[in-house]
C-alpha cells in the first residue's frame, strides 16, 4: 500500500514538473520572439536618437515615430540644448536631419484631432511627423467607419490636407 501510494506521488511530481518546463520553455519562446520582433524598432531609435543628439543638439528625448512613404523617415520628439520641444527627423539611409520646433507647426494632438473631425475614423493606425514632397507633414493612417485603410497627409505648418487616400 505505501508502495503505490509513493509510486502514484512520483509520478504526480513527474507530471508537474513536466508540466512546469513546459510553460517555462513556451514562456522564453515567447519572451524571445517579442524581444526578436522588437529589435529592429529598438535600434532604429537608438540610432535616430544618437544622430539627433549629435546633429541637432537633442538633450532629451519623449517620443518616436517612424514613417515609410518614398523613402523611411525616423522622428524623434524631446527637447533641445536651449530647452524647446523639438521634432528631428532622420532620414534612415542618410541626408539631412531635419530639426523643427514643435512650436511652429502642428502637434500630433492636433493633427489627430483634425483627422477625427473631417473623416470620423473607426480606429487610428498611427500618427507620425515624416517629410512630404520635402517638407514636414503628419502621416495618419486609419481604418474608415467601412473597416477600410486610409491616409491622411497634413502638412506640420498649416495643416492643410496634402494628400488623402482612402478605401484602400
Amino acid at each position: 500500500m505505501r508502495r503505490e501510494h509513493a509510486s502514484r506521488r512520483r509520478l504526480g511530481n513527474r507530471i508537474l514538473l513536466t508540466v512546469l518546463g513546459i510553460v517555462v520553455v513556451l514562456l522564453l519562446l515567447i519572451f524571445g520572439g517579442i524581444h526578436h520582433a522588437t529589435s529592429p524598432v529598438t535600434k532604429a531609435k537608438a540610432q535616430s536618437v544618437q544622430i539627433a543628439k549629435k546633429y541637432a543638439g537633442l538633450k532629451t528625448d519623449n517620443g518616436f515615430y517612424w514613417t515609410n512613404l518614398d523613402q523611411t523617415y525616423y522622428t524623434v520628439a524631446g527637447k533641445n540644448n536651449q530647452n524647446q520641444s523639438v521634432y528631428i527627423i532622420v532620414p534612415q539611409k542618410g541626408g539631412h536631419v531635419v530639426a523643427l520646433q514643435q512650436s511652429n507647426g502642428m502637434s500630433r494632438d492636433q493633427a489627430l484631432s483634425q483627422v477625427w473631425s473631417k473623416r470620423n475614423p473607426k480606429k487610428v493606425l498611427s500618427a507620425a511627423l515624416s517629410v512630404f514632397n520635402g517638407n514636414p507633414a503628419w502621416v495618419i493612417s486609419y481604418m474608415n467607419q467601412k473597416g477600410q485603410l486610409c491616409y491622411e497627409t497634413l502638412s506640420f505648418k498649416t495643416g492643410k490636407v496634402l494628400q488623402s487616400i482612402e478605401n484602400i
